[in-house]
């Protein structure tokens, strides 16, 4: 488990990929096909796990995974 003002160096990979350290995982309860919400604002990056919740928004959400699939086949070919 990790704690408020935890910090770590993750690498990017190919493809753009990162992988979070385990704990985060665990600590978020992140498996694979979970959904975070990835933000982009003044230079800075935010990841926030969505929840059930979060994810019954709204069309946002269904609209940032449709743009995020579509980025992800137009990487591979």
């Amino acid at each position: 488990m990790v704690g408020k003002g935890f910090e770590a160096v993750v690498k990017v990979g190919r493809k753009g990929v990162i992988v979070l350290p385990k704990a985060v995982r665990e600590t978020l309860g992140l498996r694979e096909g979970s959904l975070i919400l990835l933000e982009l604002e003044g230079g800075e990056i935010t990841l926030r796990p969505l929840t059930p919740r979060r994810v019954s928004l709204g069309g946002r959400v269904s609209r940032i995974v449709r743009e995020a699939k579509l980025e992800e086949l137009q990487l591979e070919g």
